[in-house]
């Protein structure tokens, strides 16, 4: 495939992550860059991102794994993917690279937690089916408009294949939660937009719901000015962040500018009376709001099988 480069992996798989809400478990990337290439895309801002259009493929990912996993004294209980990519882009190279890490971990009895905007391919609904309680998800969904998803994320699934895929894994018996992250402020965010958003993934049997606006990094107000066609739109999004408040996101000397606190307390409340509705709890990340809680998003944490499992 175009734009795809295929190289061994020289660093060890299991990395640790420096955000708060990652912290407690090690982290996968299948991939360096990823091919869904959304314009707001948190990971263009981290230095390893190769560029628009340039994915790394790690090719040994999953051999290297073994020979991680027999060195450690004590396994991780679960390792999640992938802070930096998506693990399930559609490409057979990196889907099958997936696969055979994720294999490898679950039948070490090492949980796989993950948060994906694809559609998971049927042989990995099979092989998770066998070992649902060591497997947690998140399904990304912030609108139920499909013309909203293409303008801003035209690589990931449809809106139906999300949700059809959020059903999936609930029928499986899988933990699975909806993320609604990055929501565009003025965009995204009206009451019939978060009434229709709730609606839906109410109805695939989900139950929680993490949320956050957008984050609002250098590399991705670079991305937004040169990527969105629709140069109304992008002053839509932007404006509203002239007033923001410089935030780190958990980094080493990293930051970002979020919302006015005012305007993101409002609508969190706002948001989480909405859910309410719908019997949907909202979590809030701290990581991104600082400056307003300490709560976590639950991408990861203790499942009532003292597994831990991803939100």
């Amino acid at each position: 495939m175009a734009g795809l480069v295929r190289k061994n992996r020289i660093s060890s798989v299991l990395t640790p992550s420096q955000l708060r809400c990652l912290s407690k478990i090690p982290t996968i990337n299948i991939t360096a860059g990823c091919f869904h290439n959304y314009i707001y895309c948190y990971t263009k801002g981290y230095s390893q991102y190769p560029g628009d259009g340039k994915v790394i493929l790690f090719d040994n990912t999953a051999d290297k794994l073994k020979q991680e996993l027999v060195r450690k004294r004590k396994k991780p209980q679960a390792v999640y993917f992938c802070p930096s990519c998506d693990p399930f882009q559609p490409v057979s190279q990196i889907l099958e690279q997936t696969y055979k890490t994720m294999a490898t971990l679950l039948e070490a009895g090492i949980g796989v937690q993950f948060l994906t905007k694809a559609i998971i391919p049927p042989e990995f609904i099979k092989l998770f089916a066998s070992y649902r309680n060591l497997v947690c998800g998140q399904i990304g969904l912030t609108s139920v408009d499909d013309s909203i998803r293409k303008t801003f994320e035209p690589g990931t699934a449809s809106v139906s294949k999300k949700l059809a895929t959020m059903q999936n894994l609930v029928e499986i018996g899988v933990t699975t939660g909806a993320r609604a992250d990055p929501i565009v402020h003025k965009v995204m965010d009206s009451d019939k937009a978060l009434n229709d958003l709730f609606s839906a993934i109410a109805k695939t049997g989900i139950k929680e719901a993490a949320i956050n606006y957008l984050f609002l990094r250098p590399a991705i107000k670079a991305s937004v000015e040169k990527n969105m066609t629709d140069k109304k739109l992008a002053s839509k999004l932007l404006n509203p962040y002239l007033n923001g408040i410089k935030l780190p996101i958990g980094l080493k000397n990293s930051f970002g500018v979020a919302l006015p606190r005012e305007i993101r307390e409002n609508a969190f409340e706002r948001i989480k009376t909405i859910a309410r509705g719908f019997g949907l709890s909202i979590h809030i990340c701290g990581c991104k709001n600082s400056d307003i809680t300490v709560e976590s998003c639950n991408i990861t944490r203790l499942s009532q099988s003292s597994q831990l499992a991803l939100f």
